[in-house]
């Protein structure tokens, strides 16, 4: 049991799990975080970073959003709806579409998102703006000190993801990541097979996945797939799910070397990315996106000494091995054999999952402690990897995480510089 003061109305405690390339999960990031009202006495935080149930708040948190043009709101719109959710105002710099989604939300509208926070004062504030303007707006609204969920990817590069990281830290506020497919029950269900080591050491990884996209998708957004407007094509826009899956399950990989193609779309930037994968452990994988295919459903292989994992929507299929390969390999006589797969049936639990989830579990972390499903850093990995893999294919060489920002953000601003395409808002 770890004591802290209790000092303010919303103690808030962050614990970060990141994957060690072993399979086991270490802990990295253990934060305490305080507002300003002082308290009496002090409050108890047992080993798994979980406050006491008995809260000094109820009720529900004040809520703004900023970037109400999104299309990805009507996906919000049932999480707006939540009893734990006071949405008091909306943000975007289109007036018109503003105050139509004000009206339909039943709130207040603003055109700008720093009047908004001066006057609203709320307790969360949700950005689904255009992921070039995430970092600057999350950072304001941290230091108007709101806790903040936005959406993916959290910035276009990694140290726009290091400056929001620290702004939350030095404003003692929550910084959430919308990455709710780690809430899918395969995804879960594979996740807790790998911390126990069900599949011994892990050794192999691949995954695949077809987004595809029409030529209209990008007519309809003319700021999509340009470096200017997204820093990226289908690694900054549809990849970061898979990507964040990737780093959630098996840990940040070491080193990448990457390819990215424009095969189909006629856009400026990438439609297809492939990627070879070292962990720091030894594990090796691949990893193949595109908006520029069809036919191919997301799929997630992991291959270890002690069976083999494979994880489709909706899906878990579990094979162990009858004796762990290291075992098999030293004690076997038989000199081509190998130890047999045997199914094992894995049951998937129902629970809340999406957006749901995502605001159910602010809600929690900041009234009682709970860990965030993804937290700015473990947002920063997916990023951190989908930066890697482009600037590995234009400089044509193997890259070595953590990626150099420096060296990303010079060619980041090369390729924006040949960019014919306006950013959003110009």
């Amino acid at each position: 049991m770890v004591t802290v003061p209790r000092v303010g109305r919303t103690l808030r405690y962050g614990l970060h799990y990141a994957p060690a390339y072993s399979g086991c999960y270490v802990s990295y990031h253990l934060n305490a975080y305080s507002s300003n009202l002082a308290m009496d006495s002090d409050v108890d935080i047992d080993k798994e970073g979980n406050l006491p149930a008995d809260s000094s708040r109820s009720g529900p948190l004040r809520h703004v959003v900023i970037g109400v043009g999104a299309g990805v709101l009507g996906m919000h719109r049932p999480a707006l709806r939540l009893e734990t959710v006071d949405l008091v105002a909306v943000s975007d710099i289109n007036a018109e579409l503003t105050e139509q989604r004000a009206e339909e939300l039943g709130c207040t509208f603003y055109t700008d998102h720093r009047t908004m926070l001066a006057e609203t004062q709320p307790d969360v504030a949700v950005i689904r703006t255009a992921q070039l303007f995430r970092a600057p707006i999350a950072i304001d609204c941290l230091e108007a000190g709101c806790h903040v969920l936005v959406e993916k990817p959290m910035a276009v590069h990694v140290a726009e993801a290091d400056a929001m990281i620290e702004a939350a830290a030095r404003a003692d506020r929550l910084l959430a990541v919308s990455l709710q497919q780690r809430r899918r029950p395969e995804v879960r269900a594979a996740r807790k097979l790998i911390l126990e080591g069900q599949l011994g050491t892990v050794q192999h990884v691949d995954m695949a996945v077809a987004w595809t996209r029409t030529a209209r998708y990008f007519e309809l957004a003319p700021w999509r797939a340009t470096w200017s407007g997204e820093g990226g094509g289908v690694l900054l826009n549809q990849a970061p799910h898979n990507l964040d899956l990737l780093c959630h399950l098996i840990g940040m990989p070491s080193r990448v070397v990457a390819w990215t193609r424009t095969l189909l779309h006629q856009i400026e930037t990438e439609d297809t990315a492939q990627a070879m994968l070292e962990w720091p452990g030894g594990a090796l994988g691949s990893v193949h996106i595109s908006t520029a295919e069809a036919g191919r459903q997301e799929r997630l292989e992991v291959l270890g000494t002690g069976g083999y994992l494979q994880v489709r929507r909706g899906e878990l299929i579990l094979q162990r091995f009858d004796t762990d390969l290291r075992e098999h390999i030293v004690e076997n006589p038989e000199p081509y054999s190998a130890p047999e797969l045997q199914p094992a049936t894995v049951e998937l639990e129902t629970d809340t999952v999406g957006h749901l989830a995502i605001y159910q579990n602010l809600y929690e972390a900041i009234l009682r402690g709970a860990p965030l499903i993804a937290d700015g850093i473990a947002g920063r990995m997916s990023l951190g990897l989908a930066n890697a893999m482009i600037y590995s294919s234009y400089t044509r060489q193997e890259v070595e995480l953590p990626l150099d920002r420096d060296e990303y953000r010079a060619l980041l601003d090369e390729l924006k510089a040949r960019s014919p395409t306006k950013r959003p808002g110009s």
